[in-house]
């Protein structure tokens, strides 16, 4: 088996993911689940393999980057390569479905081969991603005539897309979005230009523009966005005037195209609502946030590998490095780190499964073709309204834990190199240049972290905590009783420190990443015992994550707890000696 597909994914596979009710809810049948699992490993081993061969060519071309000619984005020839494989066995636009000529991916399986895509390369899985989350936006919410006309060439490969948010004045900020659509006899034309788009010379452009009717009393809200499909190309064959205007040279990911797109007066195709465009655009961005928490987790577990294989074969004062007690250390934090990271995503995208699938089952009970008791509909449709809660919060938190860990692991696997790691051409060094942009993508950390307060301000810490409280209280094995103890412990300091935090926004905000490390820790810690419940190879694991983060939770509860909002003018103090 390839070193891509690890235990863990195969844990998942095999035993943690109830993947009875998941295709019973999908399909509408009781089927073959022995059989579709066994389909779902297979398709990851496929990815794994085809991943663990194009690595070596990936990693050795990593210097090689894109090129703009004549207005055409040119892939290195690795990049191509590798893409060409995974086309081929039709690892691409993971969630279109079988209808339009797609597999029809859950979110975990298609996650896993973003991890694996990233650990051989960071650029290779932003193609990749937004091939997949473009298609799915427009599966989700174009006509059917577009999805059609489009969504079989996205299945096939034919073509690639992109999502075209950013402006010069309009990054986080969406409500600052210039890019215009004006409507004539039908038909919708933007002018406008685009800046940082990932995969910036692909054929078919999402782009977030403002409707001309209400440009200006809409500026600055979110309001009075629509979305449209704009292809480069025409179907008659003409061009659609999208120049990509310059690519980016940037510290890593240099496979993938970063562009500045300009719009002049191009033909785009409503997806969606008019002036829904934002929320049509939320969900590619909440599918796209745990992407790019699988891009982390993939570097960073491809960091650990190569610090772990150089830690045992470097030799010093006639031993292994590896032999010693402070590196022994700093190499079990960083697995506890990508292990809990993981966690979250795997715990994350499940969820995201669970309603994908009670979407199905609710659409058939709508037109008929499913019946179920009013009773088992309102338990259906509570579960789906709890999951959504859940996922709201767990969405930025894996974003967030997933990419800090990435450039965490890799930066201490250049430690663990030495001066060998800081050397230009250190694989190391590579991948922690890849790893920095993926906390800053899709919403930086500290953006994250503001969502995941935000959710908690809602009412979220009681939903999650109500079903975690739950889970821990199943673990009756003594050892794992314990650690669910702790756990349980940990939840109730949290509840008792975040009251803190309700008597000022601005103290709120200030505290949100402490905030936002002790809710994953608690749901991580769970979800690495649910691991070790199945494994027990995987309970010391569980054991020291949980020892580990319950001792820094009760630090930054304590300081939660002791805090105010004086922090903050002593922090303008201490930047005004240097302002």
């Amino acid at each position: 088996m390839s070193a891509f597909m690890d235990d863990a994914v195969l844990l998942y596979v095999q035993e943690l993911i109830d993947w009875e009710s998941y295709f019973n809810w999908r399909k509408g049948e009781d089927g073959d689940v022995d059989a579709d699992r066994a389909a779902l490993q297979e398709i990851l081993e496929t990815a794994a393999a085809i991943c663990e061969e194009h690595a070596p060519a990936l990693r050795e071309g990593w210097d090689d980057e894109v090129k703009l000619v004549d207005d055409q984005v040119v892939y290195p020839k690795h990049i191509k390569e590798a893409l060409d494989a995974l086309t081929e066995a039709g690892l691409i636009s993971f969630g279109v479905e079988e209808e339009y000529g797609g597999f029809g991916l859950p979110s975990f399986v298609a996650n896993v081969i973003l991890q694996m895509v990233s650990r051989a390369d960071a650029g290779l899985m932003t193609i990749l991603g937004l091939q997949a989350g473009v298609a799915e936006d427009i599966q989700k919410y174009a006509s059917d005539e577009l999805k059609q006309q489009y969504l079989p060439r996205f299945a096939s490969g034919e073509v690639a897309g992109a999502m075209d948010l950013t402006e010069p004045q309009a990054g986080s900020d969406l409500g600052a979005i210039q890019t215009r659509a004006t409507e004539k006899d039908g038909r919708y034309f933007l002018d406008g230009n685009k800046i940082f788009i990932t995969n910036g010379g692909c054929n078919i452009h999402l782009v977030l523009a403002r409707d001309h009717a209400t440009f200006d009393d809409s500026k600055g809200t979110t309001k009075g966005l629509s979305l449209y499909l704009v292809p480069r190309v025409l179907d008659s064959g003409e061009n659609n005037k999208v120049h990509v205007t310059r690519l980016e040279e940037k510290l890593g990911i240099h496979g993938s195209p970063t562009a500045a797109i300009t719009f002049d007066h191009s033909e785009g195709f409503l997806v969606g609502e008019q002036g829904e465009g934002f929320k049509a655009m939320l969900s590619l961005m909440n599918n796209a946030r745990l992407g790019v928490a699988a891009q982390g987790v993939g570097i960073a577990e491809a960091a650990l590998q190569e610090a772990l294989q150089y830690a045992k074969d470097r030799v010093q004062f006639g031993v292994p490095i590896a032999t010693q007690p402070l590196m022994k250390d700093r190499l079990a934090k960083m697995t506890l780190e990508l292990e809990g990271s993981r966690a979250l995503l795997y715990r994350a995208c499940s969820l995201v499964d669970q309603n994908a699938a009670i979407e199905k089952v609710m659409a058939r009970i709508a037109d008929g073709s499913t019946e179920l008791s009013n009773a088992e509909q309102i338990e259906l449709q509570a579960l789906y309204e709890r999951n959504a809660t859940r996922i709201r919060l767990l969405t930025p938190l894996a974003k967030y834990m997933g990419t800090e860990a990435a450039d965490s692991i890799s930066r201490d696997a250049i430690q663990i190199h030495g001066g060998l790691g800081f050397m230009a051409e250190s694989t190391v060094g590579k991948l922690h240049a890849d790893a920095i942009i993926t906390t800053i993508y899709e919403g930086t950390s500290e953006i994250q972290v503001s969502f995941a307060l935000k959710e908690l301000a809602k009412g979220a810490l009681t939903v999650v905590f109500e079903s975690l409280e739950q889970e821990l209280k199943t673990f009756d094995e003594p050892k794992m009783k314990e650690q669910a103890d702790k756990v349980l412990q940990g939840m109730n300091q949290i509840l008792g420190a975040s009251g803190a935090l309700l008597a000022d926004f601005n103290y709120a905000l200030m505290s949100a990443q402490s905030l936002a490390e002790v809710v994953a820790s608690v749901i991580a810690g769970a979800e690495l015992l649910k691991q070790a419940k199945a494994d027990p190879r995987r309970f010391d694991l569980a054991a020291s994550w949980i020892s580990r983060r319950m001792n820094d939770l009760e630090s930054r509860c304590k300081r939660i707890k002791e805090g105010s909002v004086d922090r903050l003018d002593c922090a303008d103090a201490i930047i005004d000696l240097k302002a």
